[in-house]
This record gives structure tokens, C-alpha cells and sequence, in this order.
């Protein structure tokens, strides 16, 4: 995974996760969309419309770079009858001439007129050196207005500058946001949050999910599925390769299970992240950078056979 979270997914084997054991068989797939660039964080806009991230083009087809690093941006698309993704086209936004990265994107409130995405912005306090310049991630919130398209992105009060925020998810009762932050109170390198949200769409305090999810090593790229069980990648010791996915169920009364590490295919022995999983609980999407591969990190489309 190549500085994934610094900017702001046919082999049977097992798995584990609701509604399939060890000896069931999953397909995993690498995706036509896939080419020598980056691709991950697949969300669902609404039917079979997508939204994903990958590097921002020039007008020839070329990475464009800031401080010698590929930025990214946010793509639309849909699913098709064989799960791949097509007709894709940039998504239509309008952000602050300071923001250089879009990525991670998630969306909430029924009518899903609102986005919220990681963006990277240039760190301008006075003891900032160069290294950290362009080290800060941030979400935005923004609302779909007709004509123009995702505008008007606010960042949400919980949101302190002296840190980094990303990778945001929202829980399937809407009542919830989780994210990656380095902010005050983290056991390691990135903890996941969570911050509720109020009936007029304000935040409550962010509260760290604690040693059930988190460790001493990096924890990123949170996902709730249907069945209220948390998604999310971790570098920490024990794991298949580097990162790899696990999951932790998220009890009726708020408290999380302990963390588990799913099997192959999904993880592997290279990077393995932005698990997204549909409402079937059966199939859904991940990133990873395994060999062999189309380009730095591909999209997976896998499904229980």
C-alpha cells in the first residue's frame, strides 16, 4: 500500500466472517478497472453507482505529482451484472484551492445528498518542517447541489488541526461515524474513533474504541456492514502479511468483541485493505497490492460460492 494513508480491492480457499465458515470457498476477482495505477475505498452512491479512489490524471493519462508524490481524487462509476465497474468518469466536486488529495469517501442521510471524504491540506503552522508540510488529513462533509455537483465541504467540529482524520465510515443506523485519526489519546501509530451523530447532523465527542480494535501499530480504513460488525485494516504482529483486514463485532449495547483476523484469499502476505462488504454478506469489495497485480494497489470484487 503505497503511503495509502499519508493522502488521504480464481483462488478458493477459506474464510471467515458472518454467515461463512472455514471450509466455504470465496472467489476473489482483480477488476477490469485495475491498470498500472492506484485503486481502492469502493461506496456505494445509491442503486449500483459508485464512488472510488484512484490517481488524479493529467490531460495525457499521466500521474499528476505534488512533492514528487502521486495525488489522488474520487471517480464515479457502476457496478455492472458481472460486479465489475464501469463507465467511469471523475466525480464533480468543488473543494479548497488548499486540498491536493481526495480520497476514502462515504456518504449519510437517506437521501445520500451528503459526502464525506479524507482530504490532504498543506500544514501551515509556524513549526511545521518541510516532512510535515503536506502530512495532515482531514474529512470534509459536503452536499450535492445540482448543476455543480459535491460543494460546499465544511470540516466537522471534532476535527482538530494539530492532527489527522480520515477514512470515514458511517455506521448502517446512520447514527455513527468512524474514522482513522492520530489524534490525542492513540495507542499507536492511527487509532479508530467514533463520534456520534446528533438528530440536527452536529458531533458528539470522539470516543477511541480502545485495545478490542485497537494496538500499538496502525489501525485504518474502518467499514460497518449490515450487520453491525466493524471492518478495518491493521499492520499489527500476527497478521499474514502486512496490512490485513479483521473484523469485530459491535454488540447491541455499543461495546466491540475482540478482534479477528479473516483468512485467505482476502488477506495475504502484501497489503490488504478497504474491505467493504454488501448487504448479502456474502460478497463485496477490498484493495490490495498482491502479486500478481495490474498496477500499485487493485480493486477485488469477491463473493461466497
Amino acid at each position: 500500500m503505497k503511503n495509502t494513508f499519508l493522502f488521504t480491492f480464481l483462488l478458493f480457499i477459506s474464510f471467515i466472517f458472518k454467515g461463512v465458515s472455514q471450509n466455504e470457498a470465496i472467489k476473489i476477482v482483480n477488476l477490469k478497472v485495475n491498470d498500472e495505477n492506484n485503486h481502492f475505498g469502493v461506496s456505494y452512491l445509491e442503486g449500483n453507482k459508485i464512488v472510488f479512489t484512484s490517481n488524479l490524471l493529467n490531460k495525457r493519462g499521466k500521474q499528476q505529482f505534488v512533492n514528487n508524490t502521486p495525488q489522488l481524487t474520487l471517480y464515479q462509476g457502476e457496478i455492472n451484472e458481472a460486479q465489475e465497474i464501469v463507465n467511469v468518469s471523475p466525480l464533480p466536486y468543488n473543494v479548497d484551492s488548499s486540498v491536493f488529495n481526495l480520497s476514502a469517501s462515504t456518504f449519510y442521510t437517506t437521501d445520500k445528498k451528503y459526502i464525506v471524504i479524507t482530504t490532504n491540506v498543506y500544514n501551515t503552522e509556524r513549526k511545521a518542517n518541510l516532512s510535515q508540510k503536506a502530512s495532515k488529513l482531514r474529512i470534509e462533509i459536503g452536499e450535492y447541489v445540482e448543476g455543480i455537483g459535491w460543494t460546499n465541504f465544511k470540516v466537522p467540529s471534532f476535527c482538530d488541526s494539530r492532527y489527522s482524520f480520515g477514512h470515514p465510515a458511517i455506521s448502517p443506523d446512520g447514527k455513527f461515524m468512524f474514522f482513522a485519526s492520530t489524534m490525542r489519546g492513540t495507542l499507536g501509530g492511527t487509532d479508530i474513533f467514533r463520534v456520534a451523530i446528533n438528530e440536527d447532523n452536529t458531533f458528539g465527542t470522539p470516543e477511541n474504541l480502545g485495545t478490542a480494535v485497537n494496538t500499538r501499530k496502525k489501525e485504518l480504513f474502518p467499514f460497518i456492514s449490515s450487520d453491525n460488525t466493524l471492518y478495518f485494516s491493521s499492520n499489527r504482529p500476527k497478521g499474514k502479511g502486512k496490512m490485513d483486514i479483521y473484523k469485530c463485532k459491535i454488540h447491541d449495547d455499543g461495546t466491540l468483541g475482540q478482534a479477528q483476523l479473516l483468512e485467505e484469499p482476502i488477506n495475504s502476505k502484501f497489503d490488504d485493505y478497504g474491505f467493504m462488504l454488501n448487504d448479502d454478506l456474502l460478497s463485496g469489495y477490498f484493495t490490495s497490492n498482491r502479486l500478481p497485480g495490474k498496477g500499485g494497489d487493485d480493486l477485488y470484487y469477491f463473493n461466497k460460492k
